[in-house]
Formats: structure tokens, sequence, C-alpha cells
């Protein structure tokens, strides 16, 4: 069996750069009615992040919510502003990536007396996002060992004398609208000295 390693994280800190984090910038940047420049991003973010630049910026003005000058050097007006990173496409088309976990999230908040997987996959269903049983106790199994969530007791479901989980949000986990994010990291383990060599970088589960 391979080794299994527990970690105990005490500080978190996001790295610049990515989409969210361009928009971010891109915000701030025109939040007094200027425009930006695609140094303006290059600038606050990480190095050697053109090309991821180059794309999102190309993704936004595409799905129209920025509009780019006619002439060199370009300047970037926001056009439709959000606090949150408008999911979208290469070819700036809405992307559903991350809605089934968001429209979970959703039910979860709202759901005070708990919920099983099978009924959490059907009410976070819509017409445009399925979400399947698996998807959903995936998604319930990562955040009850994580803490957010509570496993409160065991209900008969059919016949056979089976039972089905119910899972419940306490209040003082309910921390806001946006819906928790898996993440995974690759560490370099030392067996030797038992320890963890280097910074933990985790990257969002697009899976």
């Amino acid at each position: 069996m391979a080794m299994l390693l527990k970690l105990n994280i005490s500080e978190t800190k996001p790295l610049r750069r990515g989409s969210e984090w361009f928009w971010s910038v891109l915000l701030q940047k025109t939040a007094n009615g200027q425009t930006a420049t695609f140094k303006d991003l290059d600038g606050a973010s990480e190095p050697y992040q053109e090309d991821a630049i180059t794309l999102f910026l190309k993704r936004m003005v595409a799905a129209g919510y920025v509009s780019r000058s006619a002439e060199r050097p370009w300047r970037y007006t926001v056009l439709k502003r959000q606090p949150n990173y408008p999911m979208v496409t290469r070819d700036g088309s809405p992307s559903k990536m991350g809605l089934a976990q968001q429209y979970m999230w959703n039910v979860m908040r709202r759901s005070p007396q708990g919920f099983t997987v099978t009924e959490l996959a059907t009410s976070a269903s819509t017409d445009d996002v399925v979400v399947g049983i698996e998807v959903a106790r995936g998604y319930v199994v990562q955040l009850e060992r994580a803490g957010v969530l509570k496993l409160l007791t065991k209900k008969k479901a059919g016949q056979g004398g089976r039972h089905t989980h119910v899972y419940a949000l306490p209040g003082s986990q309910n921390t806001g609208p946006k819906a928790p994010r898996i993440h995974k990291a690759s560490v370099v383990y030392d067996p030797n000295l038992q320890t963890i060599k280097g910074d933990v970088v985790a990257e969002e589960d697009r899976t």
C-alpha cells in the first residue's frame, strides 16, 4: 500500500496567476473608468504569464466582457463589471465548469434539515447542468472529510434494512455564497527526515 501523509496547512496564499487573478487585476486597474494594458496585467502577475494573459484577454473580448482599442498600444475597457471571474471557453462562450459544485453548494446552504446525496444531485440539477449521483457523492465525501459537512444520522431507505447517509451544512461552515473548491497538490516528501521539501502548490481540480 502506498504511503499516506496527513498535512497540517496553517496558511494559504493565492498565486498571482490564472484567469481569476487576471480578472481581479483588470477590475482594479479600471476601477475609476480607466483603461488597462497588457503590461498592467503582466506587471502585477507571476513571471512567464504572457501567453496566459494573452489568452485571457482574447476570451474576455470574445465574450463581450471587455473591449479593446482599435489601435496599438491596445487598451482594454471592462464592459461588464462583476466581482467573480466570468467563466468562458476559448471562443468566448459561457463555460459550465464549476457550475455543478456551485449549484450543490447553493442547495446545501438552503437545506438546514439536511440532505442525502440523491436529494442533492436532484435539487442541484438544472436544464443546462445535470449533477450525477457519483459527482454529488464525490463532492459530499470531500467536504465531509474536511469538516465542512456534518453526518447527521442514517435513515431507512427502501427495503432490506438499507440506510442512507444524511448530511447537513452547519451554520459555522456556511461561510458565503462561493462554493468550496477541490484542489490537488503534488509534494516532495523526504522519508529520512519525514518532512515536505519546498512549498506545496495546489491546483484546482477541473475534472
